[in-house]
């Protein structure tokens, strides 16, 4: 019985396959293309929010990407706060003062929940800052309760400490500091009121 072979040349070299193993080689070939046309649909496909690297540019897009981070990271590679995200607490005059430096710019801060954008102004200050929920009183505010004329009073800032937001009013209760009150907290541990979701207009 005769086989039927098929005549190659590789470099000038006469060599000879079976039919069955072009079959094989072009199966493996096309094996091969799906695998990359499979790598290549799980890519994303670069735009304007995207920059080299991979990085993103928009914080809409990094926000639908990231799903929920309390700040961003290095997937991001914008600029710090665009001005969409200003206009949501400045008017256009306000932002240009601020780029201009005849306003005081005390920072915006913004982060992802469940892929959109969330917000807060005076980033410069511990309002954006997740606040501390020690229900410890501290050994200032034992002292402060310790005096007399401070019985039923207010324990202030400076002594509560101002590098953080507590996430709790104090009050005097006689000598001892007790938790007057609380801050509604969002499910990140941030003060609720103090951050709103945005959208590029």
């Amino acid at each position: 019985m005769s086989i039927n072979v098929v005549k190659t040349s590789f470099s000038g070299i006469s060599r000879y396959k079976k039919p069955e193993q072009d079959l094989h080689m072009a199966g493996k070939t096309t094996m091969r293309g799906k695998i990359i046309i499979a790598m290549l649909g799980l890519l994303p496909i670069g735009g304007p929010a995207l920059a080299q690297g991979g990085q993103f540019t928009d914080p809409s897009a990094y926000c639908q990407a990231a799903g929920t981070i309390s700040a961003p990271d290095t997937r991001y590679g914008g600029v710090g706060v665009p001005d969409w995200i200003r206009a949501a607490f400045l008017s256009p005059q306000e932002i240009a003062a601020q780029k201009e430096g005849r306003q005081p710019d005390y920072g915006i801060a913004w982060r992802c929940v469940q892929g959109s954008v969330l917000a807060c102004q005076n980033a410069q200050t511990p309002s954006c800052m997740k606040p501390d929920t020690s229900r410890t009183p501290s050994a200032a505010m034992l002292q402060f309760c310790k005096d007399a004329q401070h019985s039923a009073s207010v324990v202030p800032r400076v002594v509560t400490g101002t590098a953080r937001m507590l996430a709790y009013d104090w009050v005097c209760r006689g000598p001892v500091p007790t938790i007057a009150k609380e801050t509604p907290l969002d499910a990140q541990g941030f003060v609720a009121a103090d951050w709103k979701r945005v959208k590029a207009k």
